[in-house]
């Protein structure tokens, strides 16, 4: 009798270990919580992703997020390289930087085409080459307003260096209030400042629009890919349903901003430090339209190769190979 028992009792046991290790199969993963860490930069790449701050979507069972906004492109850049960020909205070229440098990440989308524009109160600039003898701030030495706006210079026959005179700040936040406190007359800005300059400084007007200068000079029926999401290749490699679903998720919320402009304000104002007013209004010339990287490809080639050409240093001296795509 008391060996029947035993007998019963190991089967029961070895039933129990079956039915654990299916589960184990089955899903992929044990249960443990998962904490995430969602970065974006104070701004444009920050402003499509309100509605995801705002909710906060589940993105799978144990998963707990934390989203965070940070104020400039170094300081994303250091908590990338630390590993802070899991998942991070940086410009596209920053990306292939870190990437070329060793970072472990991966390209997952293209959230925006395109932000920057030159604002100021002479009007006597109406084309590229007027800024012949010009002075005017940037902001952002080496980023992708900066690197564009001389790429653009040097298209229309301008020496960056001797034809005209720039002037660098740190973010755009701070050129935009040099500008509208009338202490800077032509600037280089992204949006959403753009639009609170003009708000707030009328005489202000925006001179001249990158985009459509980069589709003329490319010949490209659509802009450049400026911004985008990037992924830690540890987290892609062990949760890739949570990687799935944030993009799906960051999809729907980008589609959300587009399609509600004055709610998406309100939520900007809440999240990104932009004023609602501002943000509402600027959305229609921020050019949101996610992408998942891999499907764009051959346009973020272009753009970083583009980039290449004119400096490769702005890329880390080499292009990304294909792993740098997040795969579909």
């Amino acid at each position: 009798m008391r060996r029947n028992l035993s007998k019963i009792a190991v089967f029961a046991l070895v039933l129990m270990l079956a039915v654990v290790s299916a589960s184990f199969v089955n899903f992929g993963y044990t249960a443990e919580p998962l904490n995430i860490n969602i970065m974006a930069l104070s701004g444009t790449t920050g402003l499509s992703m309100v509605k995801m701050f705002e909710d906060n979507p589940v993105l799978g069972a144990g998963v707990n997020v934390t989203y965070s906004i940070v104020s400039n492109p170094q300081q994303m850049t250091a908590k990338i390289i630390s590993g802070e960020a899991d998942i991070a909205a940086v410009p596209t070229n920053t990306a292939a930087l870190l990437y070329n440098k060793g970072i472990a990440i991966k390209l997952g989308a293209i959230t925006n085409w395109g932000v920057n524009y030159l604002v100021g109160r002479d009007l006597s600039v109406k084309k590229w080459t007027d800024l012949k003898g010009k002075t005017v701030a940037v902001t952002g030495k080496g980023a992708t307003p900066d690197i564009l706006f001389r790429r653009f210079l040097k298209a229309n026959g301008i020496d960056s260096e001797r034809d005209v005179k720039l002037q660098y700040y740190p973010t755009p936040a701070e050129l935009a209030q040099l500008v509208i406190a009338e202490k800077a007359d032509l600037a280089v800005i992204p949006e959403p400042w753009i639009t609170e300059v003009i708000m707030r400084s009328p005489s202000a007007q925006v001179l001249l629009d990158f985009q459509e200068e980069w589709k003329r000079l490319e010949n490209r029926k659509e802009s450049y890919p400026q911004s985008c999401l990037v992924i830690s290749t540890k987290l892609y490699q062990e949760r890739p349903d949570v990687v799935k679903n944030f993009l799906q998720q960051a999809g729907v919320a980008s589609d959300w901003v587009n399609a509600n402009r004055a709610q998406a304000g309100i939520l900007a104002e809440k999240y990104v430090n932009i004023s609602a007013k501002a943000a509402t209004d600027a959305i229609l010339r921020c050019n949101f339209r996610f992408a998942i990287a891999s499907s764009v490809k051959s346009e973020v080639d272009y753009f970083l190769n583009s980039l290449f050409e004119f400096d490769p240093e702005f890329l880390g001296g080499k292009l990304p190979d294909a792993a740098f795509y997040l795969p579909q």
